[in-house]
């Protein structure tokens, strides 16, 4: 596995990272010149034979693809480099349809959202397995007696099963907001302008053909200009990230040496032998920095100017794979701290008022409801 500009491991996943290389960007550029190529065929734009031999030529990876998205800071745009490398693949008839009708903007972004797709596939299936973790935790402390705390500071008692209840609906809900982002995410086929000018009246078809054969929502626009899609998706993996910090908050606090409610998987010191950092709760807790601040850098950023952004467009090329990198390491480092979770019933009863260990039942309730919000989103 190569990358242009490899993170340190703990604020990426090995998954997550081979969908931002070099070679499954460039790769996702080529997907989408294969599909516009087939799609051209289809509408009889171009020669379907003509056509095809653009898709095939797609269908093998550029030879230097780190050398190819170097290459936009010479030339401006990493396409003259994928269109050289194509057109020598191909005769000077069949080359002519290569890009046809297409603009830099529209297989990058293409390739962005073909690339998110694959990396919420895989948030939503650590979320998956996150959810799954606090299923078991909830279920078999629901009714273990525990101070709530409120302000940091003891306040009455609630149950570890309830806690954990207030922790899994929010992730359930992300997980759904994970899926409609999926299900959401747009083709971009405008052109030098946004308009489709160059696809004349079978633009509609072309781009209808052209998000079927990629898997994407077909839009009625171009959305060169209008971030607000990619704003829906930098939210749908930021806010999740969010949430799972709160909880690698919670169970650090709950794990301190001298609260000892909790204990979990310790990292050492190298001053003070013995000594058990929570790791886990560490790492998840800079990673959500991290992504947060990478998700800033594309909805708190600049507007985009006029048909095309000035470098409010580009940030984007860094910041949506740092914003997908450090989710999956959020999300693989909570996995690690909930599985090594250890409940400590002698140090929460030693909190508790004996008069005051019996619990509502409107607890109950609310985990039943949790309890029955995981099976309808989960599935089991």
């Amino acid at each position: 596995m190569t990358t242009l500009f490899p993170l340190d491991p703990g604020f990426t996943t090995p998954e997550m990272a081979e969908i931002w290389t070099a070679a499954a960007r460039t790769g996702a550029i080529l997907e989408f010149e294969a599909a516009l190529a087939s799609s051209l065929g289809e509408a009889g734009l171009a020669p379907v034979e003509e056509a095809e031999a653009v898709a095939l030529a797609c269908a093998r990876p550029l030879q230097r693809p780190e050398e190819v998205l170097a290459s936009t800071w010479e030339s401006g745009t990493p396409l003259i480099a994928v269109m050289d490398e194509l057109r020598d693949r191909l005769t000077a008839e069949q080359a002519r349809w290569v890009h046809y009708g297409a603009t830099t903007q529209d297989a990058i972004d293409t390739a962005q959202m073909l690339q998110a797709a694959r990396g919420l596939d895989l948030l939503e299936a650590s979320l998956t397995r996150i959810a799954d973790s606090m299923m078991r935790l909830m279920e078999a402390n629901r009714r273990q007696p525990q101070m709530g705390r409120t302000f940091l500071q003891l306040a009455r008692p609630t149950t570890v099963g309830m806690r954990v209840a207030l922790w899994l609906e929010p992730v359930l809900r992300h997980i759904e907001g994970l899926r409609a982002a999926r299900s959401s995410l747009a083709l971009q086929l405008g052109g030098p302008v946004g308009n489709r000018a160059e696809l004349g009246p079978e633009a509609d078809q072309v781009v209808r053909a052209v998000a079927r054969r990629l898997g994407l929502d077909s839009p009625l626009v171009s959305w060169h200009a209008d971030r607000s899609r990619m704003w829906r998706l930098v939210d749908a993996v930021e806010h999740p990230i969010r949430s799972t910090a709160k909880v690698a908050m919670d169970i650090a606090l709950l794990a301190q040496s001298d609260v000892a409610e909790l204990t979990v998987r310790g990292g050492g010191s190298s001053s003070m032998a013995g000594k058990q950092n929570p790791l886990d709760a560490i790492r998840a807790l800079a990673a959500a920095d991290a992504c947060s601040a990478a998700a800033g850098m594309i909805s708190r950023g600049r507007p985009h100017e006029l048909d095309r952004g000035i470098g409010s467009w580009h940030v984007e090329w860094l910041a949506l794979p740092l914003l997908f990198q450090t989710a999956a390491a959020g999300f693989q480092a909570l996995e690690r701290l909930l599985g090594s979770v250890v409940v400590q019933p002698e140090s929460m009863a030693s909190r508790v008022p004996a008069q005051e260990e019996a619990v509502g039942e409107s607890v109950e309730g609310q985990i039943d409801g949790v309890i029955d919000l995981y099976r309808r989103v989960v599935g089991r």
